[in-house]
């Protein structure tokens, strides 16, 4: 089998996307030894692809929608595919009709959040775009049953859509150093990009408020691009930082993030809407309490191993802040909790799904 994936993903800071999928397709190798797995893409990868990977740049003289429409199309006949992937949630032209075409459509999110377009024509664009790139897939894969079911929900389905967890992506032992002086004391830690459905906004209030009135001692580090969609953001961060509780840590390595998770007291994730979730699971991977919410897909990934907040409840949230802190076997139960639920997500049963999908289309499509 000869699999073409399109890696404009990889063209940018790794993130989870291009992390996952990279572990899928290594796993992949590992379990077909005669498949073959080539990325086509169009501007430099922005780090390294496991080994067994192969990636054919071309096409820069195009613009990112005829490079897409036409260039890649032509990439896909040429490397002679018999399944061509789309990881990065759509973007599949016409003209593949040749062989199967896998498409995994990580969540809908913009669907089920208030504000999640400008303007109703921006909603629509956004519904034809994952109608069309549905249409044209034979195999559809998402994240988590809240995606398949936001997917059933909003959009008209040739077929159902198959869930296919992600395994953890960090590796290591923890023996890493944490950037600068950030586990010289205990701390909480947020990780994640600055997103206002990502709680982080609440999450300070909450923080910042116990630390005044000296309930909490501990500080909150903040790991993750940084963007300050609010003035008020802006201001609880920068009256964190001068008065020494907050932290801003900015994008960490693996290796440090994997000390960083060890070292902390937890994990606080209180995000509102999630396809999946990676940063609760990569926590309870390497032995890190959790605390988060019970929202979209995240008791999907967690189960009974997390603490469960609801951010917009403060006095609640507090209270699991200040648990956290002064309860050393509540941190210890968590993490053994997270210990065995992170096993049951494994890159092994992710990539038996991905393959025996794709097996059992080609299958039916040989029988007809």
């Amino acid at each position: 089998m000869r699999m073409v994936f399109d890696a404009s993903v990889l063209e940018m800071p790794f993130t989870g996307i291009a992390k996952t999928s990279l572990l899928l397709y290594r796993e992949c190798l590992v379990q077909r030894p005669g498949l073959t797995v080539t990325g086509v893409h169009r501007k430099a990868v922005a780090g390294e692809v496991p080994a067994g990977v192969a990636l054919t740049r071309g096409g820069r003289l195009f613009s990112a929608d005829l490079w897409r429409s036409h260039y890649l199309p032509r990439q896909v006949k040429r490397q002679r595919a018999t399944v061509v992937h789309f990881p990065w949630s759509g973007g599949v032209p016409a003209g593949l009709s040749d062989c199967c075409v896998v498409t995994t459509i990580h969540d809908v999110l913009p669907l089920e959040m208030p504000g999640g377009f400008k303007t109703p024509r921006d909603e629509e664009r956004y519904r034809q775009d994952r109608q069309r790139d549905i249409d044209r897939s034979h195999v559809l894969f998402t994240d988590s049953e809240y995606s398949k079911r936001q997917l059933q929900c909003h959009f008209a389905l040739q077929s159902e859509p198959i869930v296919n967890y992600f395994g953890p992506t960090l590796e290591g032992d923890g023996k890493g150093v944490p950037p600068g002086d950030a586990a010289a004391l205990p701390y909480l830690l947020y990780l994640g990009g600055y997103d206002r459905r990502k709680g982080i906004l609440e999450l300070l209030e909450v923080y910042l408020e116990l630390r005044r009135q000296g309930k909490i001692r501990c500080r909150l580090l903040l790991a993750g691009k940084s963007h300050y969609f609010s003035e008020e953001l802006r201001r609880l961060i920068t009256f964190g930082k001068e008065s020494g509780h907050v932290r801003e840590l900015g994008y960490v390595s693996d290796r440090e993030l994997v000390a960083l998770l060890q070292g902390a007291l937890a994990l606080v994730y209180p995000s509102r809407y999630e396809g999946f979730g990676l940063p609760p699971l990569e926590a309870m991977h390497v032995g890190c309490p959790v605390i988060t919410t019970s929202r979209t897909s995240i008791p999907e990934v967690c189960g009974d191993a997390a603490l469960y907040i609801d951010p917009g409840a403060g006095a609640e949230f507090g209270e699991a802040l200040m648990a956290v802190e002064n309860d050393a076997a509540l941190r210890a139960r968590l993490r053994e909790a997270g210990f065995r639920q992170a096993r049951k997500f494994t890159w092994d049963k992710a990539a038996t799904n991905f393959l025996g999908e794709i097996r059992r289309f080609r299958t039916r499509k040989e029988e007809q």
